[in-house]
């Protein structure tokens, strides 16, 4: 059985932390936040692990980007593509979303940025 992916909230140093400014931000309150993708399954996203994210939080998800939705669970985020018909599309092995559940999934950001490696990620 294959481990499932799994996305981390991740701190940021260097050029990135102008971003947030290198502070750790796992709420609404910022326009941009990092994620550290961890056990993606290999699709025509090519994502790797330890792939690093850049997040806006304030979405405006058109057809074909690339969101992070959060699943309804505890803090468990997911990846998905926008679809044509603004369906999600769940992309690199995350499980799809299911609308007619409760709590209601939602889009937590738009992803707006990808770093191949996580170097100097906690």
């Amino acid at each position: 059985m294959k481990a499932k992916p799994f996305l981390k909230y991740a701190r940021t140093g260097g050029k990135a932390a102008q971003f947030t400014g290198g502070s750790f931000v796992d709420d609404d309150s910022s326009t941009t936040f990092f994620l550290s993708l961890h056990q993606p399954r290999a699709d025509s996203e090519g994502f790797q692990n330890g792939d690093l994210l850049a997040v806006s939080s304030r979405p405006d998800a058109e057809s074909g980007d690339l969101v992070v939705w959060w699943t309804g669970a505890s803090t468990t985020l997911a990846l998905a593509r926008v679809q044509e018909d603004l369906s999600l599309a769940a992309v690199a092995g995350f499980a799809s979303p299911v609308l007619d559940s409760e709590p209601v999934p939602r889009v937590r950001g738009v992803v707006v940025g990808r770093l191949r490696r996580a170097e100097g990620v906690s």
